[in-house]
């Protein structure tokens, strides 16, 4: 799922080039837009399956240190 550019400039402004009405041409920007939302809903997937693991799993719960953070900060966020 991509989102056209007029989406883009909505959603990012400071995605805009020099001129404030002035609609994106730069390709590279507005990839690096798209390529930054990716890597956000990865991170976010990531962390609900591991919380959603150590749920369903509680005897893995301590074994992984940086596990049982990552969790305890998506407990704590909610």
């Amino acid at each position: 799922m991509t989102a056209s550019i007029q989406e883009t400039t909505a959603l990012h402004p400071d995605a805009r080039l020099r001129d404030r009405d002035a609609e994106i041409t730069d390709l590279e920007t507005v990839r690096a837009i798209r390529a930054s939302a990716a890597q956000q809903r990865r991170r976010a997937a990531r962390s609900r399956d591991l919380t959603a693991l150590l749920r369903e799993r509680p005897d893995l719960v301590g074994v992984h240190a940086p596990a049982d953070l990552a969790v305890d900060a998506v407990r704590w966020s909610v």
